[in-house]
């Protein structure tokens, strides 16, 4: 088995080079990358009314952080948090059907390895929410992370699922993300069991 839905860099996203925190900005580069490569579009996200912002990334965690509607689903689900919204995935789902005017992403509570397998071979990314306890940051300083969210993108012959990670790659420490290589035993061990799916409607 050999599948790759993003061959090339052009619907790679960065986290990095967002406006808006993009040190916490993993949730919406991910979930647009996710919207590129699965082809559902970004025009409802770039057609927001936020020009300040040139990137759909920044667009979005405007639109979660400002509409009224997402703001009080965060508000009644997630009540005494100060966790805003966007690091949410209850509200990412809710925020993304919400533009796109259908359901076309929902939450998974228990991703396994053969769910994403499944979606791969229906030609859909998944969005992922890994945790990195032996990780280090850049200065070479111990920097564990409890959640950070990836995209799954492929999975070669050899079974390995390949994940574009919108900061880094967290199992070498190299700077580059794109198309970093899991092992079942790695995602297994980095995974934390739940996640976003994209659905054909």
């Amino acid at each position: 088995m050999n599948i790759d839905l993003s061959p090339t860099r052009e619907k790679y996203y960065s986290q990095l080079n967002n406006e808006l925190d993009p040190y916490i900005a993993c949730q919406v580069t991910s979930m647009v990358m996710g919207l590129d490569i699965a082809g559902f579009g970004l025009e409802p996200i770039n057609d927001l009314k936020c020009s300040q912002f040139k990137q759909p990334e920044d667009k979005l965690k405007w639109f979660m952080l400002n509409d009224p509607d997402v703001q009080a689903f965060w508000k009644r689900n997630y009540p005494d948090t100060t966790i805003p919204a966007p690091q949410w995935a209850g509200c990412m789902v809710f925020a993304i059907n919400k533009l796109y005017w259908k359901s076309i992403i929902y939450f998974e509570s228990s991703l396994r390895y053969s769910t994403v397998i499944s979606d791969l071979k229906s030609g859909l990314p998944t969005y992922i929410s890994m945790e990195y306890p032996e990780n280090r940051n850049f200065s070479g300083n111990f920097a564990p992370i409890p959640g950070h969210i990836v995209l799954a993108v492929g999975v070669d012959h050899e079974g390995n699922i390949l994940i574009n990670d919108p900061y880094k790659n967290h199992l070498t420490g190299e700077r580059d993300g794109f198309k970093n290589v899991y092992s079942l035993d790695k995602f297994i061990k980095h995974s934390n069991g739940h996640g976003i799916r994209y659905q054909k409607v």
